[in-house]
């Protein structure tokens, strides 16, 4: 199994402290759900295959981010955009 770490970063480029991410399968179905740290990181775990991360602060703002897992653990970073209206 995969370990997948990241840190999730507003807008701004700051730190998004308490940031929720989910991780979906290739269906969109829920497979797991973390908090970040103050720092913005977090931790989830997956087997190889195609994946999507979904970031979003409960304020509003998200991203959505589709990742391959092939073999070995992976890193990432994502950055929360506006929702717009």
């Amino acid at each position: 199994m995969a370990r997948i770490t990241g840190h999730v970063k507003t807008d701004g480029g700051g730190a998004a402290a308490n940031a929720y991410v989910q991780l979906r399968d290739k269906d969109n179905e829920f497979c797991g759900e973390t908090r970040c740290d103050d720092d913005g990181r977090f931790v989830l775990y997956a087997v190889p295959g195609s994946w999507m991360l979904v970031a979003w602060l409960p304020s509003g703002p998200r991203t959505n981010e589709v990742i391959e897992i092939a073999a070995g653990d992976l890193d990432v970073e994502l950055g929360l955009e506006p929702v717009s209206a």
